[in-house]
């Protein structure tokens, strides 16, 4: 009954799109001659958030602090140190606040959907210092951690955290931080698979989907933005 409610509102495209996009992770770990079950597991419940978000549903945040703690211990039986710090450290507080934002900052004509917000170019000023600072810090940080693909967790690091912030604010360029981590993480996650063998696919494959998802997302958000404004206006 509750996935028929959530499931309601979805168009075609997008109930099509997650039965594909589990129906692929599924076959790259059965047909996958290392197994790795909570890779799999994980990358199940990441595409599952993913899309939520990406539908601005009011639920996301609290299936994506599910995700961030599953993909937080695989990140550490992989010594990418960095994923897991950004993660348990960043995403998941992040993640809880955005909890009580989200719901509490519904659209009107819409409750299940949570309203876009626009920031200011202040704002953006600051993020990105303290991004450039954040980059510069992480990267050392990671260093002594002796993290794995140090550049890349550093460059994935910093751009979930970005991706974060401006999904907390509820801003729809938060897919844009996202669409970058994604690129990252499939080239970290490829790696984990030439150096510990194909049962990490499902997790290199995941990102590959949560790549299509979130450029959806963006698209998707744009058009609520845009039809917010107008009921707004009216």
């Amino acid at each position: 009954m509750l996935i028929k409610k959530v499931l309601g509102s979805w168009t075609l495209f997008e109930k099509l799109f997650l039965f594909f996009s589990l129906i692929t992770i599924t076959l790259c770990f059965a047909f996958g001659i290392d197994k790795n079950i909570f890779a799999y597991i994980v990358s199940i419940v990441g595409v599952i958030s993913v899309l939520l978000v990406a539908k601005g549903l009011a639920i996301a945040p609290i299936i994506y602090v599910i995700y961030s703690i599953l993909y937080s211990v695989l990140s550490i039986s992989q010594r990418y140190y960095g994923e897991a710090i950004i993660y348990l450290g960043l995403m998941i507080p992040i993640s809880v606040i955005s909890i009580v934002s989200w719901l509490k900052n519904r659209n009107k004509a819409q409750k299940e959907v949570v309203s876009v917000n626009s920031i200011k170019g202040k704002e953006y000023l600051y993020l990105s210092i303290a991004t450039v600072v954040a980059t510069i810090g992480f990267y050392f940080i990671l260093k002594v951690l002796n993290t794995s693909e140090l550049i890349i967790s550093t460059l994935s690091l910093v751009s979930s955290a970005v991706a974060s912030y401006l999904m907390l604010r509820r801003c729809s360029y938060y897919a844009i931080g996202f669409i970058v981590n994604d690129i990252i993480l499939i080239m970290l996650w490829i790696l984990a698979v030439v150096s510990s063998g194909i049962g990490y696919l499902p997790s290199a494959i995941s990102f590959c989907i949560f790549l299509i998802n979130d450029i959806y997302g963006f698209i998707h958000w744009k058009i609520e933005e845009h039809k917010q404004n107008k009921a707004d206006i009216f």
